[in-house]
């Protein structure tokens, strides 16, 4: 029996790990468990593998397309926070706006038109008022969602706007939460 110093036993082990993942690899990339290109049928259809169709070619842009909407509400949220909003929207153009946020042991936010101007209608509103504050809105399906950003000084203290979530508004009836 032949005794192998260190230095020749870890390059024996150094060969031996590089053969190993040499020839995994050889069976990923082409070994003769993946098959060649050119035999895989060329189908369009997504497989149960893969939920997602397969790319034509061309992406195309979403179009652009005003939104309506219109609706008086109250919410409440699991978290305990409240508010009321009155948001009308015709063709994309605000024609009233008023939304109260009370996070309690947080603070309150009001927010009305007359404090904004619009600045935006497509792809999605933007209302643009003192301090850099934005509020947005835009459809995803059914559904409407209204945002606040560096609204700040709508808010009393000023810190509570750091709780504040969007609010989504159900287009077919009306709720928003």
């Amino acid at each position: 029996m032949r005794i192998h110093s260190a230095h020749g036993l870890s390059r024996h082990l150094a060969t031996g790990l590089s053969l190993v993942l040499l020839a995994g690899c050889a069976a990923l990339e082409g070994g003769p468990a993946a098959r060649p290109a050119e035999s895989a049928p060329a189908s369009r259809e997504p497989s149960a593998a893969s939920p997602l169709p397969a790319p034509s070619g061309k992406l195309k842009p979403m179009p652009l397309r005003t939104f309506t909407v219109s609706t008086q509400c109250n919410f409440r949220d699991e978290a305990g926070n409240f508010g009321k909003a009155r948001v009308d929207v015709e063709n994309s153009k605000v024609k009233a706006f008023n939304v109260e946020l009370v996070m309690p042991k947080r603070g309150s936010c009001r927010y009305d038109l007359a404090q904004f101007r619009q600045t935006q209608a497509l792809p999605s509103i933007e209302l643009a008022g003192k301090n850099n504050c934005r509020v947005r809105m835009w459809e995803q399906g059914e559904q409407v969602t209204v945002s606040f950003a560096d609204c700040h000084n709508l808010c009393s203290p000023a810190s509570a706007h750091d709780y504040v979530w969007p609010l989504l508004i159900d287009k077919p009836t009306g709720k928003c939460d």
